[in-house]
């Protein structure tokens, strides 16, 4: 009489993701600076989307069209993890297979929000 298996109707909706912390920058011997960054941490079901709201589009302007939005609960388990200029692995990418740590990141963080229930996270595409 009723259907009770589960659909989903999105099942884009949610992603795995994994982000890598970005470490302190070494200066080698000759004085240039190297960027390290941490083993990447695998977040699972995250809702990652395009940004639409008006409000973001008028703040960043044309950058919008390389960014994407994270909103996560904001609890003990994510308060003040993240941080800007973390690297993201998005869109299937993954740190499978990489000699240094960060390599085959596609996004790094470019704003956190934090809000009374929420974290909002802003990610930019990487351009390589």
């Amino acid at each position: 009489m009723y259907n009770i298996n589960r659909s989903y109707i999105f099942k884009n909706l949610y992603q795995n993701l994994y982000i890598s912390q970005k470490l302190p920058i070494i200066e080698d011997d000759n004085h240039n600076k190297i960027e390290n960054y941490a083993k990447p941490i695998k977040y699972s079901r995250w809702n990652i989307q395009y940004i639409k709201a008006q409000s973001d589009l008028i703040e960043f302007g044309q950058n919008v069209s390389n960014m994407r939005l994270a909103v996560i609960p904001n609890n003990k388990k994510y308060a003040n993890k993240f941080k800007e200029f973390d690297l993201a692995y998005l869109d299937g990418a993954s740190p499978l297979n990489e000699v240094k740590y960060g390599q085959n990141a596609n996004y790094r963080i470019y704003a956190v929000r934090p809000q009374n229930s929420i974290i909002k996270i802003y990610f930019m595409r990487l351009t390589k």
